[in-house]
């Protein structure tokens, strides 16, 4: 896998939980889906992060030939 590959993963991830953290702190969303959406915050931010930490031991390095 490429750097940038990674690098659009990680972006799409990240706007996942921005996404997630305003569902949860948000007015105008109704109340009982900030609920819903607060029991999977954790497990969403925890599992995207461990999936990157697993993608990132296969990205190539710039200078790694092989």
């Amino acid at each position: 896998m490429k750097r940038k590959t990674f690098y659009i993963i990680a972006g799409v991830w990240f706007a996942m939980i921005v996404l997630i953290l305003l569902a949860c702190y948000t007015p105008i969303v109704d109340p009982v889906t900030q609920e819903e959406v607060k029991k999977y915050m954790v497990l969403a931010i925890c599992v995207g992060a461990l999936a990157l930490m697993l993608i990132r031991r296969k990205v190539k390095d710039d200078n790694d030939r092989s």
